[in-house]
């Protein structure tokens, strides 16, 4: 058997193998691209701007302990004028996302997390909804179509000069079965350049072994980092949490109006409250972390495992960057698009290979008829 005849034997057989799980992810994935402004709509998210400031995150708690005291807050996030303010709560055996009117406080939407086409279509991306062996099964396949991908282009790759342009465009016109191997073909060819990036970030959640190989060479199995810690002398003066959390959110959304703020609600006795600056394109790896006594208010310094982006280490810039590139948007809009269509080309491949192996299988069964 000829080398490539072999190659063509491998792509065939996992093809068949992962096609239809892979297509889930892949068109799961594509989808999921765009949850921010499906978010945005099904939540309810947006409200008219006013010409005043904010409500306090004291008042958005007031409203929620008053139309659900049964559900406890972690987190208030402050975004920009014209979205609502949303806050992070526990309970019922679940969490939700509250979204509140941020000049009034008014509630405007309460969403379990754990319910919705939203939520359904995450874990479908994320484990096929079967849980922790569906996961497996997503990590698995994706790791077999990065050998695909790598196999499809040895395949594509031309023998001669002059088939290069053939392999390098679609012919309309063609037949509808030529049409059909061109657009797995072709399409797969630049899909590959796009959709590896996508395929290598899921690889880095998926298995253990490439995260801790990458702390390894980062050296980030070696850092030591200092405990984050409010001065529990001052626990007395727990009275006053709330009042920091608020002047803390006011001074950050001052200082930074053009970015997000998220104050949490520390609940342990020497847990501090958490300031985190996010970007509107909502990035991972440039996000800034700053940490309040709960008690006096004092800022902790530190080497902290979160903190400064410009401070941190070079594994937990890669790990941000990983999230980033995995969805496209380390490239803003058009690296959503890439990714967008990218993952539907993906998606359209199990389909198209198996056209291409279902005519040629019908072929040969004709020609060992005659």
């Amino acid at each position: 058997m000829k080398f490539k005849q072999f190659i063509g034997q491998v792509h065939l057989w996992l093809g068949l193998v992962v096609g239809i799980p892979f297509f889930l992810v892949a068109l799961s994935g594509a989808i999921y691209t765009w949850e921010p402004e499906m978010a945005h709509l099904i939540y309810r998210q947006s409200v008219e701007p006013q010409n005043q400031p904010f409500v306090s995150a004291s008042a958005l708690k007031a409203t929620l302990d008053h139309e659900h005291p049964d559900l406890d807050l972690r987190t208030v996030l402050f975004r920009d004028e014209t979205k609502a303010a949303q806050v992070l709560l526990y309970g019922r055996s679940t969490y939700f996302h509250a979204f509140l009117n941020p000049y009034t406080g008014d509630l405007i939407h309460l969403q379990d997390m754990r319910q919705g086409i939203l939520h359904y279509l995450k874990i479908l991306h994320r484990n096929l909804l079967l849980g922790d062996i569906g996961r497996e099964i997503v990590h698995w396949v994706t790791l077999l179509f990065l050998i695909m991908m790598i196999t499809g282009i040895v395949l594509w790759w031309p023998t001669r000069k002059s088939q290069r342009k053939q392999k390098l465009t679609i012919k309309w016109t063609a037949s509808p079965k030529r049409l059909n191997y061109d657009l797995h073909n072709v399409l797969g060819f630049y899909m590959t350049w796009i959709a590896i990036f996508s395929v290598i970030t899921g690889l880095f959640w998926g298995f253990e072994v490439v995260q801790d190989t990458l702390k390894v060479v980062t050296q980030e199995n070696k850092s030591v980092y200092d405990t984050l810690q409010s001065d529990t002398l001052y626990v007395g003066e727990s009275g006053v949490k709330w009042t920091l959390i608020d002047s803390l959110a006011t001074v950050f959304q001052h200082q930074y109006p053009a970015k997000f703020v998220r104050v949490s609600n520390p609940h342990q006795k020497a847990e501090p409250i958490r300031v985190v600056l996010i970007e509107s394109d909502r990035l991972v790896y440039n996000t800034n972390h700053y940490y309040f006594d709960r008690y006096t208010g004092e800022q902790l310094r530190g080497n902290f495992e979160y903190g400064l982006y410009s401070e941190a280490s070079t594994f937990r810039t890669l790990n941000g960057l990983v999230y980033d590139a995995h969805f496209g948007t380390i490239w803003g809009l058009p690296g959503r698009l890439l990714v967008f269509f990218s993952s539907l080309v993906a998606a359209s491949l199990p389909i198209t290979g198996f056209l291409v192996w279902l005519h040629r299988r019908k072929k040969y069964e004709k020609s060992q008829s005659t």
